[in-house]
């Protein structure tokens, strides 16, 4: 599969012939305006217009934004539920393509819980996509908190500051210095299951 990165939470993954759009940003954020044809959209947190914009989506495309397991295609996914503080219900969202399982937080400040951790533990996680900067999502020693956890094999970090966007987030240098990797940001990457790293967490720093 291939995977970008195209700013705040949004992820566009490809696998043969589907298209796999996670909470596609709207231009309120201050990046420019995401358009991409998808056959699935997914919304982790739905309630929140800045992660949920549908406008710039093209083509027919099945949209999940709900809690719970699904079957599209080549793609499995389990939806797990939780309420934040304003009792809105959002949900981290464990793929399975390709006999790889990618983990995607979403807008998460929390701990994951020891439900949610049984839960992933039970499945695995291959890859992990996790917000760095802080702001709405995970900050720098919140974010190695979650990783040191989940353990996963791969780690692509996101929701850092970028040129021209509105909510003020840290740089990604701060989360490569803190891991110990070098900066070297691609703009996508290609994994296949047979070339996930084994022993040592290997990380790719994507950019738009």
């Amino acid at each position: 599969m291939q995977i970008t990165w195209h700013g705040q939470y949004t992820l566009k993954i490809t696998s043969k012939d589907d298209v796999l759009v996670i909470d596609p940003y709207s231009p309120e954020v201050g990046l420019p305006p995401f358009r991409a044809k998808a056959t699935i959209v997914a919304l982790s947190n739905p309630q929140e217009k800045t992660m949920s914009h549908l406008q710039g989506i093209q083509g027919e495309y099945r949209l999940i934004n709900t809690a719970g397991e699904y079957s599209l295609s080549g793609f499995t996914l389990h939806a797990l539920g939780w309420h934040n503080e304003a009792n809105i219900e959002q949900n981290l969202q464990l793929w399975d393509i390709e006999e790889m399982t990618l983990l995607h937080v979403g807008a998460i400040t929390r701990d994951l819980t020891d439900v949610e951790l049984q839960k992933l533990e039970k499945i695995g996680v291959d890859i992990l996509v996790i917000p760095v900067g802080g702001g709405s999502g995970l900050d720098v020693k919140g974010a190695m908190k979650l990783v040191t956890t989940i353990e996963p094999r791969l780690l692509l970090p996101i929701h850092y500051n970028l040129p021209g966007l509105k909510e003020k987030l840290e740089p990604i240098s701060q989360f490569a210095k803190e891991l110990g990797v070098e900066l070297k940001p691609e703009q996508k990457i290609t994994i296949k299951a047979k070339n996930l790293p084994e022993d040592e967490m290997q990380t790719i720093i994507l950019k738009p």
